[in-house]
């Protein structure tokens, strides 16, 4: 069953919805009078929605959302719901209702006339003089109209419902709120009172008809927008509405411009993947929400209109955000109530959502701009953003979040709600508790959420490239959008005192000085000539052009969120510089590349540890020191001032470098590299041919042999930060158990059940094995060497590796580079013979470049000691980062990993 309604008889109902009306709005001084009005209660519109919920929950009825908002009362209420009373309904009964209500009226059709008038309108919204447009005084229809005002020309009749408010009133303030100017209001704004529940939209048939004479086209947005509510509640709205506008566009065929949901794609019974040609009503009983069902029926009826000869256009669009410029937001949505949920309850749920979030800017101006297409348009973003990406940002912004499973969440939240209805105070996840927990029938178990995670839902894609102007679901648009939730009292401040981004962004860039912040440029373009005069030790330069900053690849989230931690610019910007190289003029492309502060890193690192498991946590913060992060800020500036030309030779040419402690400045400028292959071919193991590895393998000896045996000299350089030893990496058992404990089912699934049992091993006997690489003979190794940071470039002779990215570099044993290298480059099924060529091939070429004697036996020890060190603390680090964004290459990694060991076991004995 889906639904239960006994019979509305009872003389007390209306004093029950009163009583339950003051429970909502957290009144205890008044009693319930069923003639005392909504509004005098303080029942605003997450109140309405609590309502609604508690009469459905505690009276057993079903309750139109829109029935409660037009009712002034309880006693008004109480009457209307004994009109609408109905009976039990099934799942089966409930789908058949809906496909039923899916069959436009045979008498919706355009004229001959209007049909051919329809075909030549089809120009967009823009080009139309008179448009009726529906949910004006909403947040999406509010910024349409706003965009409308901006850029056409139209008069906008706004179909408003009545209410306790004025209707001007309440569509004036919406678009106030929006920018509209107050004389554009006055000039092409004008007001008909309507309603899309009510037949003929609540007007006369004379008014019907007079308005069908004026309009040019419609553009209906507006709905009743409810994650909780069942269709049957959203029914008149969304779904009778949507015929009666169908039938007044049909008058004189006027264009009609549907918002519809790309909630409607989101069917546990579709294809993995839908476009915009995917038929929605086809697969409507894999749909659990009423509101995405009450969208799908709304859609087909649209579509038969269109069959019939009426221009239509169905806009799909994702969750709406907030606006990107302003941070404008809907208090009152489903992110906005999950946020504050979250950050109430100090907690989140670690469910596998990818968040696919359009500013409502972007989403009104795209509406407008592919308002001439005919057909389905869908509006999503090129990049969404993981969940758990979000809240990993929401806890560096301040917030002390940590993610637990669903379950346990739902249990914390079951409580936290039972505190609050004790002490009459209003949770932030009250209007969303049926959808939290709800288990729909046909879900197979699992809850409305649960639903909707990655692996369960079919995925929207857009044949149309329609989220190409959108900016990314950054940090710094996440910043704007929190800024605005704090002032507007939403949110608490945050605690963390030590927060940096926007705020101190603003206050602290004027450490660098005006002439090295490129006015209006903003993060796209911070540096201008008088830096670069400075880098490059010569003033005689133009800065020609500069591109947006480059994180580098896509599944970098820790270089991302540090370069918004960072007060000052930090990361990748590629310019074009004109200047003079030794007396002739000529165009450079460089990249500049400016480090964040280790500090930043490291605080980034400390979050997601602890944002996944908080021992986990704290053991990372105990031992941050020792995790390559420490003077990172500096070690890559001293490894790129190398003139040894076995080093320039294999590494990208360096124009210029700056280092500011004061200025908190630190930063390279070199060459673009515009003829090397293989770049970030991390997710391409089938490219890595073995002319390639090989290549990688003797440029790697070549650069391990400019240290190689000066170990000694190494430790001294005051940019090397912590060496590694078998009795430091001893002492921090508890990190490497934690992060295998967090890595367990992910690795066993990759690889095997095995895996668990050896990684605990390897743990258990970092004391035997640990010395085998104190025992080789060390050299500064690049310890991230990988196809993230290295690629090939062609010389006459073939390839050469170049190497970059030397953040990490420590002082090591040769092995541990080409370990992690032939995880990455090799794959699981490759042969003994292979693994052992590629192990041979280093040891050879590093004996022939420092012309020291290498015993095999013990190169041998040390590969497969690096091998263990490569699983217990870095491929581990990789599963923390997958855990909020994917990283595509890792299970093959691990599974190569598996390969490699078994060639090199631990043996039983050491």
């Amino acid at each position: 069953m889906i639904a239960r309604a006994p019979r509305v008889d009872d003389s007390s109902l209306a004093a029950q919805i009163a009583a339950l009306a003051l429970r909502c709005s957290r009144i205890t001084d008044l009693r319930p009078d069923p003639s005392t009005p909504f509004a005098h209660m303080g029942l605003d519109s997450i109140g309405t929605i609590e309502l609604a919920a508690a009469i459905e929950e505690e009276l057993g009825l079903d309750v139109p959302l829109d029935l409660v908002s037009d009712c002034t009362d309880a006693r008004t209420l109480a009457a209307r719901l004994a009109q609408s009373q109905s009976g039990l309904i099934t799942r089966d009964e409930a789908l058949a209702e809906m496909l039923a209500d899916a069959v436009l009226a045979d008498d919706v059709r355009p004229a001959l006339s209007s049909a051919r008038r329809a075909d030549r309108a089809g120009r967009g919204l823009c080009d139309a003089g008179v448009i009726l447009l529906t949910g004006a005084t909403g947040f999406l229809g509010g910024w349409l109209a706003a965009e409308l005002l901006r850029t056409s020309r139209a008069t906008l009749i706004c179909l408003v419902r009545s209410g306790r408010e004025r209707a001007t009133d309440r569509l004036r303030s919406r678009l106030s709120a929006c920018g509209v100017d107050p004389s554009l209001f006055d000039s092409r704004v004008r007001i008909v009172e309507g309603d899309l529940s009510l037949p003929l939209l609540g007007m006369s048939s004379e008014a019907v008809s007079l308005l069908a004479c004026q309009i040019d086209a419609i553009c209906h947005a507006g709905a009743s927008v409810n994650w909780v509510a069942p269709y049957r509640s959203l029914r008149t709205a969304n779904v009778l509405g949507t015929s009666e506008l169908l039938r007044l566009a049909c008058v004189r065929g006027c264009p009609f411009h549907f918002v519809s949901s790309l909630s409607t794609c989101y069917s546990t019974s579709s294809p993995a993947r839908v476009d915009e040609s995917h038929d929605a009503l086809a697969h409507l009983s894999g749909v659990h929400l009423g509101y995405a069902q009450s969208k799908v029926v709304a859609e087909a009826l649209v579509t038969e209109a269109g069959r019939r000869g009426l221009w239509v256009t169905i806009y799909r669009p994702s969750l709406i955000a907030g606006h990107s410029t302003t941070g404008d937001f809907n208090g009152d949505d489903l992110l906005s109530l999950l946020v504050r949920g979250c950050v109430h309850m100090g907690c989140a749920p670690d469910l596998d959502w990818r968040l696919d979030a359009l500013p409502v800017d972007v989403v009104s101006r795209q509406i407008l701009r592919l308002s001439a297409a005919r057909g389905t348009v869908h509006l999503l973003h090129a990049r969404p953003r993981h969940w758990r990406e979000c809240v990993l940002w929401m806890r560096l912004y301040g917030y002390d979040l940590t993610l637990l499973p669903y379950h346990a969440w739902l249990g914390r939240l079951r409580a936290d709600l039972e505190i609050a209805a004790g002490s009459g105070e209003r949770h932030p996840l009250a209007p969303l508790e049926r959808l939290l927990f709800s288990r729909p029938d046909g879900g197979n178990g699992f809850t409305v959420p649960e639903l909707y995670e990655d692996s369960r839902r079919s995925h929207a894609i857009s044949s149309r490239k329609t989220a190409t102007e959108c900016p990314d679901l950054d940090a710094h648009l996440l910043d704007r959008y929190f800024e605005t939730f704090v002032s507007a009292g939403h949110l608490p401040p945050p605690a963390a005192a030590s927060r940096t981004g926007a705020h101190s962004r603003a206050q602290e860039k004027g450490a660098m000085g005006d002439g090295q912040w490129a006015k209006g440029k903003g993060r796209h373009a911070p540096f201008d000539v008088p830096f670069f005069a400075r880098a490059l030790n010569d003033r005689d330069l133009t800065v020609v052009g500069a591109s947006q900053v480059d994180r580098g690849a896509a599944e970098s989230i820790l270089s991302e969120l540090t370069a918004w931690r960072s007060p000052l610019p930090t990361g990748l910007f590629r310019y074009s510089l004109d200047l003079d190289e030794r007396g002739t003029r000529r165009q450079r492309q460089v990249v500049l590349k400016v480090k964040a502060r280790d500090s930043d890193a490291i605080v980034v690192g400390e979050a997601l540890s602890a944002l996944c498991d908080g021992r986990i946590g704290a053991a990372y913060s105990r031992w941050s020191e020792r995790l390559g992060l420490s003077r990172s800020h500096i070690r890559e500036l001293a490894i790129y001032r190398q003139t040894d030309t076995r080093f320039t030779s294999h590494s990208p040419a360096l124009l210029g470098s700056v280092s500011d402690d004061r200025a908190s400045l630190w930063a390279l400028v070199l060459e673009q590299m515009t003829d090397a292959v293989l770049m970030d071919a991390v997710n391409a193991p089938q490219s890595w041919t073995p002319e390639a590895i090989g290549s990688v393998v003797t440029g790697l000896s070549r650069l391990q042999a400019i240290w190689y045996g000066r170990a000694h000299e190494l430790t001294r350089q005051p940019w090397i930060g912590w060496v590694q030893t078998a009795a430091s990496a001893s002492e921090m058992t508890d990190l490497w158990e934690g992060l295998a404990q967090h890595a367990r089912a992910s690795f066993c699934g990759w690889a095997d059940p095995s895996m668990w049992s050896i990684h605990r091993m390897l743990i258990a006997r970092i004391p035997q094995w640990w010395p085998q690489l104190e025992a080789q003979t060390a050299t500064l190794i690049h310890n991230d060497f990988n196809p993230r940071n290295v690629c090939l470039r062609m010389t006459g002779s073939g390839f050469r590796l170049c190497a970059y990215d030397w953040e990490l570099a420590t002082v090591g044993a040769p092995q541990r580079d080409l370990a992690e290298f032939l995880c990455f480059v090799l794959t699981p099924d490759t042969g003994d013979a292979d693994i052992d060529r590629w192990l041979e091939h280093h040891r050879t070429s590093l004996e022939d470049e420092t012309g020291a004697r290498i015993d095999p036996i013990t190169w041998r020890e040390g590969f497969a000691a690096a091998l263990y060190d490569v699983l217990v603390s870095r491929l581990t680090m990789y599963a923390l980062i997958n855990r909020v964004r994917r990283q595509p290459f890792l299970p093959r990694v691990v599974r190569t990993w598996r390969r490699l060991y078994d060639r090199f076991p631990l043996a039983q004995e050491i």
